[in-house]
C-alpha cells in the first residue's frame, strides 16, 4: 500500500459549514476521520452564517446571493474556487481532488484541473444529477435546464477517476446509463456518528411522540403524508388519541399546504410543525421521541436520516417504496413498521401497536448495524479508494 503519510487532499463541498445544512454532514465526517488514516484534508467551501466549528484547515469562499433561480448562486463561487484549487495544488503538492455534489457545477472545474495538473479526480454524488428519479415531478423550467446539463454530466463522468454514490440503486443507475463508468463507480453509504446516538440519555417526552425529521414534500408524492394525517384524524375521532397524551412533531421547513391540511382536519392540537433546527438539536428530539416517522416520496431515493433512525434502536413507522430503505429496516430494525402504500387501517394498527407495546420492548440497536454504518467505518472505505488511486 502507498505510504501516504500526511498526504494532503482537497475536499470541495458547497455545503459544509452551516449547522443547518445536512448536505455537509457527510463530508464533515470524512474530514474528521481522514487524518487517522494518513490524509490531511483541506476543505474548500462557501462562507455561510451559523458556522459549525471544525478543527481543521478550511478555506471559505464567498458567493453572490441570488434568490431565484436558486441554483445560480452556486455558479458565483466557481472563479474563486478554481483559483484557490490551483494555488493549493501548486503549494501543497496535492494529488487528489474530491468534489462532493450537488450542486454539480463546481465539479466541472475538476476536468481542467485534472488535465493540467495530472491530479486524481474523485466525485462524490450525494444526489442524482440528470437521471434523478425526481425528474418527472420537478418544475418544467428545471426539466428544460436538465436537457442542457446532460452533456456536461457525461463530460464530467468521463473525466473522473472514481465516482462514489450513496446507495446501490444509484450506483447501478449510473453504470447502466454511462457504461464507461464500469469499474470506476462504487457506493459508500451515509451513516451515523457514534457520539450522536450514544451520547447522554435524554428523558422521553411525557406525551407519546411521533417524530418526523426533514421536509415533507407533498408536491412530490402527497399520498403518504395525507394518509398519515387522515389516520390521525380517524384515531382522534375514535378517541384513541388526544392532545393530552399524544403528539406528532414535524421538524423541518414549514410548507403552507401541510399546515392547511392539518388545520382542515382539526389536528392543530396534536400535530406541531417546528422550524428547522441545527443537527445536534434535532438529534435530541430524536432521542426523546417514541416512534420515528419516515416518508420517502420517490422510489430509488435513500434518505440519509434512515441511518440515524435505525442507530437509535427506536421503532420506525416507514411509509416507503420497495427498495434499499425497506431492506435496511427489515434487516436491522426489529420492532419497526415498514409499510408499502398502506391504507388507513394499517397505519392505525401500527400506531396503536407501538403505543401499547413500546415500554415492553428493548430499543437497542443491533451490533452489526452499528459496526457497518458508522461514519468512521465509511471513511475507511473512502481511504481504500484513495489509496488505490495513489498507487496507479
Amino acid at each position: 500500500m502507498t505510504n501516504n503519510k500526511s498526504q494532503k487532499i482537497i475536499l470541495v463541498s458547497y455545503h459544509f459549514s452551516s449547522e443547518y445544512e445536512t448536505g455537509g454532514i457527510r463530508v464533515r465526517k470524512f474530514a474528521k476521520y481522514l487524518p487517522q488514516h494518513g490524509f490531511d484534508p483541506i476543505i474548500v467551501t462557501r462562507k455561510r452564517k451559523h458556522l459549525r466549528q471544525f478543527n481543521g484547515r478550511i478555506v471559505f469562499l464567498r458567493t453572490i446571493p441570488i434568490k431565484w433561480p436558486f441554483h445560480l448562486e452556486a455558479f458565483t463561487w466557481i472563479p474563486s474556487l478554481f483559483l484557490t484549487c490551483v494555488r493549493l495544488i501548486r503549494s501543497e503538492k496535492i494529488r487528489i481532488l474530491f468534489f462532493s455534489c450537488g450542486p454539480f457545477s463546481a465539479a466541472l472545474i475538476g476536468i481542467l484541473l485534472r488535465k493540467v495538473f495530472k491530479v486524481k479526480l474523485v466525485l462524490d454524488f450525494r444526489d442524482y444529477w440528470t437521471i434523478s428519479p425526481y425528474l418527472p415531478k420537478i418544475p418544467r423550467f428545471n426539466q428544460f435546464l436538465n436537457i442542457f446539463q446532460k452533456p456536461l454530466e457525461r463530460m464530467l463522468l468521463k473525466s473522473t477517476d472514481r465516482l462514489i454514490t450513496i446507495q446501490k440503486t444509484m450506483e447501478e443507475s449510473y453504470e447502466k446509463t454511462f457504461p464507461f463508468l464500469t469499474g470506476r463507480v462504487g457506493t459508500i453509504f451515509n451513516g451515523f456518528e457514534k457520539e450522536d446516538v450514544s451520547g447522554p440519555d435524554h428523558k422521553l417526552f411525557e406525551k407519546f411522540t411521533i417524530l418526523h425529521l426533514g421536509n415533507i414534500h407533498m408536491d412530490l408524492n402527497p399520498f403518504y403524508p395525507l394518509i398519515f394525517l387522515d389516520s390521525l384524524q380517524k384515531m382522534r375521532d375514535e378517541k384513541t388519541i388526544d392532545e393530552s397524551f399524544f403528539q406528532v412533531l414535524l421538524i423541518g421547513e414549514k410548507f403552507e399546504f401541510v399546515s392547511r391540511k392539518i388545520q382542515a382536519l382539526g389536528l392543530s392540537g396534536i400535530v406541531r410543525n417546528i422550524e428547522r433546527l441545527p443537527h445536534k438539536e434535532a438529534l435530541v428530539f430524536l432521542k426523546r421521541s417514541h416512534l420515528l416517522l419516515l416518508i420517502t416520496e420517490t422510489e430509488g431515493i435513500m434518505t440519509s436520516k434512515i441511518f440515524e433512525y435505525i442507530a437509535t434502536g427506536k421503532p420506525i413507522l416507514a411509509l416507503i417504496k420497495e427498495g434499499e430503505i425497506k431492506d435496511l429496516i427489515v434487516k436491522y430494525s426489529k420492532h419497526s413498521y415498514p409499510l408499502i402504500r398502506p391504507n388507513i387501517e394499517q397505519l392505525v394498527k401500527a400506531i396503536k401497536d407501538c403505543m401499547e407495546n413500546y415500554s415492553y420492548r428493548s430499543n437497542v440497536p443491533g451490533e452489526s448495524f452499528l459496526a457497518i454504518y458508522n461514519r468512521e467505518n465509511q471513511t475507511k472505505q473512502l481511504v481504500m479508494v484513495l489509496n488505490e488511486l495513489l498507487e496507479k
